[in-house]
């Protein structure tokens, strides 16, 4: 099984309650050996789907068919999984007690929304990174302060420097506190601000949910939460433009799905076409029928020979990113930003603020190195 099969293997078993009798199908690759295990928990791992992998295999009484090793190593993570769930939902509720007691009332986001919203069928389906929640742009610092206050830390001391103008940016440097799991963000707008024209925080404050188990919290309608996570997957993160996707953020789609029509949430996407090629190749690693998404285009195929071609050749794939890595920022980042600076003075003091600091030019080669040593 090559490893464009396997990402179709693993989507088919994510979506195993949407079409059950695909079961007979999984099974029989069980049995005939034609999994290679390792490359099947690696995929698993890196994409941060093992739980719901588990919890797939044991509702659809598979994990009697599997490795008895593999059995209980998915048994462990899902059930690590649990606590640390359980310790977030408990982080969570002293955020928003905190919060409150200062009339700031957050909108919780991705993972952290999905969990207070019942998004998941079990409190351990879903591997959470951080918490990321909105607050007013008025909010934004005191919110801030307010947890510093209460004993958070910058989890990277070393983030400021003279270049770094943190009123701007999408969010607050993350914090930790010492005595809970989850990172957190404190984010002033949804997305990376070039976004914002036509996905912001009006627009999710307008629609949002409030949570009956947290008073004076909210969440992004389910509408919101298709969009966000088509903005994080294709655009922030840059799946259509590199070929790649999210098996976690696909499967987190098709539960979106449930309760909201894609195609209805269209009208409200500014690039279309990209998030029809999305949905669509959603679709097809899922192993989903028209009834999840019914549209394709251009578009759709472009990124899906792009995704193909990732998973097939090595080569493709360190040349495509590199090119389009190194276009990217000596094209689009450096001479760009040369460009506005002769016409914006704000431009030219916010460069001139970088090139004195030397933090940038360290920022920059860590940069390199961390891109060019990923494989």
């Amino acid at each position: 099984m090559n490893k464009n099969e396997m990402f179709h293997y693993v989507g088919n078993c994510l979506a195993l309650d949407e079409k059950p009798e695909v079961r007979a199908a999984i099974l029989e690759k069980i049995r005939e050996g034609r999994i290679n295990w390792n490359h099947f928990v690696t995929l698993c791992s890196n994409h941060l789907v093992l739980p719901a992998i588990y919890l797939k295999f044991r509702d659809h009484n598979i994990l009697a068919d599997l490795p008895e090793e593999l059995a209980d190593h998915l048994q462990e993570i899902y059930t690590l999984n649990v606590t640390r769930n359980k310790q977030i939902i408990e982080q969570v509720t002293q955020i928003a007690a905190t919060l409150a007691q200062n009339d700031i009332y957050p909108i919780f986001l991705k993972g952290s929304a999905n969990l207070l919203d019942n998004v998941y069928s079990d409190h351990g389906e879903r591997i959470l990174a951080d918490i990321d929640f909105l607050v007013r742009e008025e909010d934004f610092f005191p919110a801030a302060q307010l947890m510093l206050d209460k004993g958070y830390k910058y989890s990277d001391p070393k983030y400021f420097h003279d270049y770094i103008d943190i009123a701007s940016e999408k969010h607050y440097p993350r914090l930790h506190h010492p005595e809970f799991v989850a990172e957190i963000e404190i984010h002033r707008i949804p997305t990376d601000a070039k976004y914002t024209n036509w996905f912001h925080s009006e627009m999710i404050n307008r629609d949002k949910k409030q949570l009956a188990s947290l008073c004076g919290c909210y969440v992004p309608s389910d509408r919101n939460k298709i969009i966000h996570n088509f903005v994080h997957s294709q655009l922030s993160n840059e799946g259509y433009l590199f070929g790649r996707m999210s098996l976690r953020e696909a499967y987190d789609l098709y539960l979106y799905s449930r309760r909201y029509k894609l195609v209805e949430t269209l009208p409200h996407i500014k690039p279309k076409r990209k998030a029809i090629a999305y949905f669509a190749l959603c679709r097809s690693m899922l192993g989903l029928d028209e009834t999840f998404f019914p549209l394709k285009n251009f578009a759709s195929r472009v990124l899906a020979l792009k995704f193909a071609l990732n998973q097939k050749s090595t080569v493709f794939y360190h040349t495509n990113r590199s090119v389009i890595f190194i276009i990217q920022r000596v094209i689009g980042g450096y001479f760009g930003q040369l460009i506005q600076a002769t016409y914006s003075k704000e431009k030219r003091q916010y460069l001139l603020r970088r090139i004195k600091d030397p933090k940038w030019y360290g920022d920059h080669i860590g940069l390199y190195t961390r891109f060019f040593n990923r494989r």
